[in-house]
């Protein structure tokens, strides 16, 4: 969503910054949605936090699915809903 003062001009929304408070929100819901990965042979953890990326990591069965993806857009969805604010779920990078 971005927003024009102008025709010239265009200002993009600022990105948020996770805080240590909100941290317990995202552990708890990576521990809801852990038992349903599992299930298929899957396994996610935290990954990392910065500003608003959140990288979780995925392993087992998730890592050759083509649903993952989905499954990423689904914790996203999630987290924005009970942090209250927009935040990328991406996969760690190591």
């Amino acid at each position: 969503m971005l927003d024009t003062l102008s025709e010239d001009i265009v200002v993009a929304p600022v990105p948020v910054c996770i805080t240590a408070e909100q941290l317990p929100l995202i552990e708890r819901v990576i521990q809801e949605v852990r038992p349903r990965i599992q299930a298929d042979g899957g396994e996610i953890e935290l990954g990392a936090i910065a500003g608003d990326t959140i990288r979780v990591r995925l392993s087992g069965a998730c890592l050759h699915c083509s649903m993952a993806g989905q499954t990423l857009g689904g914790i996203r969805r999630r987290l924005v809903a009970e942090l209250g604010v927009p935040v990328r779920v991406l996969p760690a990078l190591d």
